[in-house]
């Protein structure tokens, strides 16, 4: 029995190399698939979707490629790591579904439009869909609508409300993803700060005739 336990303490700086080796790697893999994320976003932001691809990611990282699909799956999992940490819209943390007020809504919708043409990346994110068609592509579409209509929205129970604004909205994001390459819009001058003001007052004013509308 004695030199069984005098076996055991043997183990026992072999036990300790190999648990002070394992903490390292974890924390290295971390700051790794961090440096990813981070060069998926930079990339993103910089170029628009037409610069972003494995390559150039793992290029960025100073990675290789098979790391990137060994740690995120693809291009897939880098997305769906952007819907988990909420980097696309933050205007959605401070959405309270609960609150149908005629000032909540245009306050939120004010808050929503800011960050819209503030947003590079959220931009970015919005017109991906429109340029490719994929299966990631696809899931991407999903999840920035949900995102998007979960700040945008008005009244369930509305339906001429809701279109009319979704129809509103949907020309506000147009416009934004526009006024990147193109100065106007037929008269609009897109770079002209007071055309924002005009089309945020429109969405207001919206709101209020619907409203209204409701108590007569």
């Amino acid at each position: 029995m004695k030199k069984e336990w005098v076996s055991y303490l043997f183990l026992i700086p072999y036990i300790c190399e190999q648990l002070n080796q394992q903490q390292p790697v974890k924390k290295d893999r971390n700051a790794t698939e961090e440096r990813i994320y981070t060069s998926f976003l930079d990339l993103l932001e910089e170029k628009g979707p037409q610069g972003v691809g494995i390559n150039a990611i793992a290029k960025r990282a100073g990675v290789s490629k098979e790391l990137i699909y060994r740690y995120f799956g693809g291009m897939k999992g880098l997305l769906l790591q952007l819907a988990k940490k909420g980097d696309f819209f933050k205007s959605i943390v401070d959405y309270d579904s609960n609150d149908t007020s005629k000032e909540y809504l245009k306050n939120i919708t004010a808050q929503g439009t800011k960050e819209l043409r503030e947003n590079v990346l959220a931009q970015e994110l919005l017109r991906w869909p429109l340029i490719e068609n994929n299966e990631n592509t696809k899931e991407l579409f999903k999840f920035t609508n949900a995102q998007v209509g979960g700040v945008f929205q008005v009244d369930k129970n509305n339906k001429p409300l809701n279109h009319a604004f979704q129809l509103m909205i949907g020309g506000y994001i147009y416009f934004t993803l526009l006024s990147k390459f193109n100065k106007s819009f037929i008269s609009t001058d897109l770079h002209d700060e007071k055309t924002w003001e005009n089309f945020d007052e429109a969405i207001a004013q919206t709101i209020d005739f619907y409203h209204k509308k409701e108590k007569e």
